[in-house]
């Protein structure tokens, strides 16, 4: 598990995290969450817009926006388990704790798509 460093901009709530001296070599946006990965294909930061609701959407989880506004440390624990990118994100207050899970689909090539002549 990695401990990731960490931003929460109330005014927003916009939760940003990042693995600190790291680099992104590219960006994967899924609806309100925005994963960076390294040249190694390596999660270093994630962006959780409307923070709050993608949050009790994923885990139901109650009183989420004082979690946030008390947000202490913030861990990251990636595995890659047949082809799904499975993160764990650990948020931890004062008083709480929270445990996020996201799945995605591994990031293994370049689409197709995005390849110009």
């Amino acid at each position: 598990m990695i401990k990731f460093e960490f931003s929460y901009d109330i005014n927003s709530d916009n939760l940003f995290l990042f693995k600190k001296g790291a680099k992104s070599k590219g960006s994967v946006e899924l609806g309100n969450l925005i994963l960076d990965f390294d040249y190694k294909k390596n999660l270093v930061g994630l962006q959780l817009i409307d923070a709050t609701r993608l949050i009790i959407d994923l885990c139901d989880q109650k009183n989420v926006r004082e979690l946030l506004e008390k947000l202490r440390e913030c861990r990251v624990e990636t595995k890659d388990a047949g082809g799904v990118l499975v993160i764990w994100l650990i948020l931890i207050s004062e008083k709480k704790q929270c445990r996020i899970p996201i799945n995605v689909p591994s990031i293994k090539y370049k689409s197709p798509a995005l390849t110009y002549p």
